[in-house]
């Protein structure tokens, strides 16, 4: 990795933070001064990490070459989320920012068009009904994904597909650790639409990619046409603010069963968990605010 290449992310100030950006940072330990040799350090690491990956791919493809089976092999490599990697003042994933949802996707193989990048927004979802496709084994109508074999081999992607053409759009959602709300992320064109919880309580965030790749600047209440758009499309997807709540009533009734299976050392146990050190220094307000949302 060549070191001084490293570029340093810039962060917006604490106080001009989304509250769920807060929250993850936060949870994450990462509201504190970093150096910008800490940080170009944290970032170097994760690219070394992935340089190492790029050698063991070139392993397999070599052993595929030297056993004579790459010429009918399909490889495809992905992964399952990205590396904040200090982007957002956030390391990890748990994020809709595009260092985190934002994943490797190639393939290679006999019938795939060779050197080409495909500009189409695609998702983990459509790997299988391709898998599907290649094996020569029907894809089942009720599938949410669409194979990329049409794309794969330079093809229009409405030919001879009894599906239909793909939605113009991409979606992910997240109702896991280090955040504090659920988050569902419509990505089409240019625009990336993060709406969370209800979709009211929450401000929900807009991002032109083309323009801010860095995704800096928020512009949900410069475009509230775009906004109103986006979230139509969103809505018919998924009914976020119905998923919203049934995850916080599944939240709730699963602490309240792990609290009562812990008793009163419930409170050191949480303050022995991961990250949450935080909370020996004050554990009588947590509590008393664990009981207040109980």
């Amino acid at each position: 990795v060549t070191y001084e290449a490293i570029k340093i992310p810039k962060w917006s100030s604490l106080s001009e933070m989304h509250p769920v950006d807060y929250y993850s940072s936060y949870t994450k330990n990462c509201t504190g001064e970093f150096t910008k040799q800490e940080v170009r350090n944290i970032r170097a690491f994760y690219y070394a990490m992935c340089a190492e990956t790029d050698a063991m791919l070139g392993e397999v493809i070599s052993a595929l070459r030297d056993t004579g089976l790459l010429e009918k092999t399909i490889v495809i490599f992905t992964a399952d989320h990205g590396e904040l990697a200090m982007e957002h003042r956030q390391f990890y994933k748990m994020s809709m920012y595009e260092g985190s949802s934002h994943v490797p996707l190639l393939v290679m193989g006999p019938g795939i068009k060779e050197q080409q990048q495909v500009p189409n927004v695609v998702s983990l979802v459509d790997i299988y009904p391709t898998m599907l496709e290649i094996a020569r084994i029907p894809v089942t109508q009720n599938l949410s994904g669409h194979s990329l074999m049409p794309l794969l081999c330079g093809k229009a992607e409405n030919e001879a597909s009894p599906r239909g053409p793909r939605p113009s759009w991409v979606l992910s959602e997240f109702h896991g650790c280090n955040v504090n709300s659920s988050m569902y992320m419509l990505r089409t064109g240019k625009w990336k639409y993060i709406a969370y919880s209800d979709g009211r309580s929450v401000l929900p965030q807009l991002f032109d990619l083309s323009d801010d790749p860095d995704e800096l600047t928020n512009l949900a209440i410069k475009f509230p046409v775009i906004v109103h758009s986006l979230d139509k499309i969103l809505r018919s997807v998924v009914n976020y603010p119905k998923v919203s709540s049934s995850v916080q009533e599944y939240n709730k009734r699963q602490f309240m069963m792990w609290k009562h299976s812990l008793g009163q050392n419930y409170s050191n146990v949480i303050a022995n968990l991961r990250w949450h050190q935080d909370w020996l220094k004050e554990p009588k307000k947590y509590e008393n605010a664990i009981d207040k949302w109980l």
